[in-house]
């Protein structure tokens, strides 16, 4: 699923991608994120490094900058986003219109940048306003 969002933490519009596994009694595992086009636009977010092991039910979201596509409409991103399994199997997206305004990203905490600068203090999960 797909849905456009201000990344609270920088104040950018991002495209964020959700996957979630929606099996109840076996893992997935994600190894490729990309948009589908004439020349592919991989998403390669070091917050949300893949491969991405995900248990029965669990969802995990990555992002990228709007900017990255700007090629594109809202309404052809939401359907060109693609998932790889482990197993080869390849995933297509489409919008996800059932976000809240604005919430915790999927998939943990991670430190940001200005964290690296403060070991002592403890990272923060990201915040996405939609």
């Amino acid at each position: 699923m797909v849905h456009r969002a201000i990344l609270l933490d920088t104040n950018r519009e991002c495209y964020f991608i959700n996957a979630t596994n929606l099996s109840r009694d076996r893992e997935i595992e994600v190894t490729h994120i990309w948009f589908e086009s004439d020349r592919p636009v991989h998403v390669l977010n070091p917050h949300r490094p893949l491969p991405r092991r995900l248990r029965p039910e669990e969802t995990w979201e990555t992002w990228i900058h709007v900017d990255h596509l700007n090629q594109y409409s809202d309404h052809e991103v939401y359907s060109l986003a693609r998932a790889r399994l482990s197993t080869g199997k390849i995933v297509k997206s489409k919008q996800n219109r059932n976000v809240p305004p604005i919430g915790a990203v999927p998939g943990g905490a991670i430190t940001s940048y200005r964290d690296r600068d403060a070991p002592h203090k403890a990272p923060l999960p990201h915040h996405a306003a939609y």
